[in-house]
């Protein structure tokens, strides 16, 4: 699933981790990696009981495509996933399955078991699976994890205030000249058209839209080329130049970009598809969805998903392949997509997430799946987020260029 910042206190808190704990601990002695009775342990990143409630989802729904399944559910939160799931793999009755997000799958390298093998072994056929999400999902030339999901980045839109400013709304093809035109009809004194969060993710993908990348085919960063500079400069224009959005300041959160949205603040917001159903609440007003805007105009999205993968020290691979492919069937992720908005990483069910959106936002997310690029990263990202949330402050205002904020970050991070 995709990056979000999951917030849960109290009681609620305290009792999930009661209950996270238990689990974990019938995890442990149902054998773990060996699944010596049958048993999986599935370690995730569960951060409140929604997270739960989706794991446990798979589970259920797998175990319709394969009666036998039998999986526990346990792990610490997402912030703490990352570093937890190292020590976990390295103590004792380790789980044998765990997820992944293709952004951290190179991060996760050292843990996670190459499939290709396994997926010629058991015959399965991968070609209905997003080809985006499956480089996503390989490091050193081998799959790593199956995706659950393909998530292209998408652009939202106030349709009133476009109706209302006789701006004719974006289509599937929409350059980014035509929106920085549109922009500027919309902004007005303190009113700005753009919505924008701190963080490299969204810049990101509005780089790759316009094809550029961050990290090279060899897979190391290479922030510094000359496409990704332009890129990202262009990026900060929209703050200093064009003057269609407001300066994020590093230590906002992206709750705070989409409540202008919502609220009506702002007339625009880049985010996540899965963000669909949540914006649609809160909005008073008709919300559109189109292309994050390219030069050409045309789609190009850069998708962002999770997916299940095998710990390398699994003593049980074939039966740890089985219950990944179950919990990735087409009849499961129609399922997922239709209950928790998931757009599903297999084109068959896919549909299932168009069900209660409306045509132009299905449009926009096939088109942009139709040429996606995964958002392929480096082991070191945590890093170049931390730097570019706080250097990218001083981009969007013109204190310094995007060429020289790349450059720093480059060199300190040391790839």
């Amino acid at each position: 699933m995709k990056t979000l910042k999951r917030r849960k206190a109290g009681r609620t808190a305290a009792a999930i981790a009661v209950i996270a704990a238990m689990t974990g601990l019938a995890g442990c002695a149902s054998g773990g990696a060996s699944a010596s009775n049958g048993s999986l342990s599935l370690y995730t990143w569960v951060s409140s009981q929604s997270d739960r409630d989706q794991w446990e989802s798979f589970v259920s729904l797998g175990k319709k495509v394969d009666p036998s399944l039998k999986i526990s559910v346990e792990g610490p939160s997402f912030n703490d996933y990352w570093t937890k799931v190292k020590t976990r793999l390295s103590g004792s009755n380790p789980p044998c399955l765990l997820t992944t997000q293709a952004a951290r799958a190179q991060e996760l390298q050292g843990l996670l078991m190459p499939l290709d093998s396994l997926i010629a072994k058991h015959k399965f056929d991968k070609s209905g699976i997003d080809a985006s999400m499956l480089e996503g999902m390989t490091v050193d030339g081998t799959i790593r994890a199956l995706p659950y999901d393909a998530e292209p980045i998408v652009l939202y839109y106030n349709v009133d205030a476009f109706t209302a400013a006789g701006i004719p709304l974006p289509t599937t093809t929409y350059t980014r000249e035509q929106f920085v035109a549109d922009a500027k009809k919309l902004t007005k004194a303190d009113h700005k058209a753009l919505a924008i969060a701190p963080g490299v993710f969204i810049p990101n993908a509005w780089a790759i839209a316009d094809g550029a990348t961050a990290v090279t085919k060899s897979g190391k960063l290479d922030l510094t080329n000359p496409a990704m500079v332009e890129q990202i400069q262009s990026y900060f224009d929209l703050v200093h130049k064009d003057g269609i959005a407001n300066a994020p300041e590093a230590a906002d959160g992206s709750d705070i970009a989409q409540t202008a949205f919502t609220s009506g603040a702002s007339d625009m917001l880049i985010e996540g598809p899965w963000m669909y159903s949540t914006f649609a609440a809160a909005a008073k007003f008709t919300m559109g969805v189109t292309i994050v805007p390219s030069t050409s105009g045309k789609a190009h999205g850069m998708t962002a998903g999770s997916g299940f993968g095998i710990a390398k020290n699994c003593k049980s691979p074939d039966e740890a392949f089985t219950a990944i492919t179950a919990m990735t069937a087409t009849s499961v992720l129609k399922a997922q997509a239709a209950s928790r908005g998931i757009v599903p990483s297999r084109a068959t069910a896919q549909p299932s997430w168009a069900e209660g959106k409306s045509p132009e936002a299905a449009q926009a997310v096939a088109a942009l799946l139709d040429n996606a690029t995964a958002q392929i990263t480096t082991p070191s990202w945590n890093q170049v987020e931390t730097l570019f949330t706080q250097y990218g402050v001083v981009g969007f205002r013109g204190d310094k260029t995007a060429k020289d904020i790349l450059a720093t970050i480059q060199k300190s991070v040391g790839e």
